[in-house]
């Protein structure tokens, strides 16, 4: 007969609001049912790991430990996620080598891209424009992101530079370009194609969007920009 929890309600309850969090930054997740304790219970996240959710009787509180996400720059995302002052919005950036940040923009319509390079921290170009309604697919805004990227990349290797830190919002970016999702779309099986046919060295950073990075948002700003006639 199964183990009936005495916290089990709550911490189902706690772990599905933070779920619908995870989902609106583009991860997959699920609670491991398999995994509940009197003061404790998992998130699987696709392709990540896991977050250990604890709840604390006594002070009625929760907290969270991503310790098995194997990559810090999401587990830090994750956190951020859980808890916005767990790191200074902009701590992020190195301010070192070529930085960039890529987003997309979605609107009556039209589907836009935009980037902004930074080289040790200082804007060195900015990309924005509309992407073609025939490569959108019905991606909208995902298709801006893709082609901001692909820009960029492109950008990348007309200036000779070698190795570039791409920080993004959309986890899919990252996903498809290292083959950890499936591409099922033509759209996102071109842009996988497209990534492992470059020697460009990227290093991807996940951050959360819309709320207050500040390059995220110059990049998001371009982007709407671009959709301005």
């Amino acid at each position: 007969m199964p183990v009936e929890y005495k916290y089990k309600s709550k911490l189902k309850q706690k772990a599905e609001q933070f779920i619908n969090k995870l989902e609106n930054l583009g991860f997959t997740a699920r609670i491991d049912k398999d995994s509940f304790r009197e003061y404790a219970v998992k998130i699987e996240v696709d392709e990540c790991g896991y977050i250990a959710l604890y709840y604390k009787p006594t002070k009625n509180t929760y907290s969270i430990s991503n310790h098995e996400i194997r990559s810090k720059d999401i587990a830090d995302s994750i956190h951020r996620l859980w808890d916005p002052a767990h790191i200074s919005k902009n701590e992020i950036y190195k301010n070192k080598g070529i930085e960039i940040d890529v987003d997309g923009s979605y609107s009556g319509g039209i589907t836009s891209y935009a980037a902004v390079a930074r080289k040790n921290g200082k804007v060195i170009h900015e990309l924005y424009g509309i992407v073609k309604v025939s490569d959108v697919e019905g991606s909208h805004q995902v298709a801006g992101e893709i082609h901001a990227v692909i820009e960029t990349v492109n950008w990348c290797e007309e200036k000779k530079i070698k190795s570039v830190i791409i920080y993004y919002d959309y986890l899919g970016l990252e996903m498809w370009a290292r083959g950890k999702w499936k591409a099922k779309k033509n759209l996102t099986q071109e842009y996988s194609a497209f990534m492992k046919s470059r020697s460009l060295k990227i290093k991807w950073v996940k951050i959360d969007s819309h709320t207050g990075v500040k390059w995220n948002e110059y990049a998001d700003k371009l982007a709407k920009k671009a959709l301005t006639p």
